[in-house]
């Protein structure tokens, strides 16, 4: 495989790469280059991750070579736990949850920071923390606390939650949805969790019209 020109290496300390998880590492990979100003093919994601984590990516036998296969089932599970969308036909791109995670590897790879768990509980934890009461204190959320086996919710008032227009796509809807998910799930908090996978429940399962 060719890589493309524009790649810069810069290859980190396999030390400490060795320590993540390859999801994070590829999520990482897609933020390196859409910071460049490129679109994030798979072929240039795979290049990308190669280049920075050859000790990883790279084949047992032929390390000189990178292992494409590594990436299928790392890519459905991020895809799934809403970090990426797109297309490994097309292009990916991160969400606004996988953008916190790529910044979060890049303080870890930069500073060397083994304790990951630790580390990203530090970084970016002021902005989670202000989503989390804005769900508390929601008027929706209120409604499923009192009544949850009667709790409904419409169209307008589920883009409101999400902080969507009605022109908003139903791919930006299920984004912003497995954001605020995943964010309920770290911070360990069950029932908000419960209250937005029953929202999903009602709106997004029964089919959109904007998708």
């Amino acid at each position: 495989m060719n890589k493309p020109d524009k790649i810069v290496k810069t290859e980190y300390d396999e030390k400490v790469y060795s320590k993540l998880k390859m999801q994070d590492l590829i999520v990482f990979g897609i933020y390196s280059v859409v910071e460049i100003g490129e679109k994030c093919t798979y072929e240039r994601l795979v290049a990308e991750c190669f280049d920075k984590f050859p000790k990883v990516f790279g084949f047992k036998r032929y390390p000189q070579w990178p292992d494409s296969l590594k990436f299928d089932r790392p890519l459905r599970t991020l895809r799934k736990e809403g970090l990426i969308v797109g297309s490994v036909r097309g292009y990916l791109e991160l969400t606004e949850f996988g953008k916190r995670i790529a910044k979060e590897i890049e303080a870890i790879l930069d500073n060397k920071v083994i304790n990951i768990s630790k580390r990203m509980r530090q970084i970016g934890r002021s902005a989670d923390d202000r989503l989390i009461e804005y769900l508390r204190k929601s008027e929706l959320f209120a409604q499923f606390r009192r009544h949850p086996e009667r709790f409904t919710i419409s169209e307008s008032e589920f883009r409101s939650l999400l902080k969507c227009t009605l022109e908003t796509p139903e791919r930006v809807l299920k984004q912003n949805l497995e954001y605020y998910k995943n964010v309920a799930k770290s911070y360990n908090e069950k029932q908000l969790l419960e209250f937005l996978i029953t929202c999903e429940k009602k709106f997004l399962k029964r089919g959109g019209k904007n998708g």
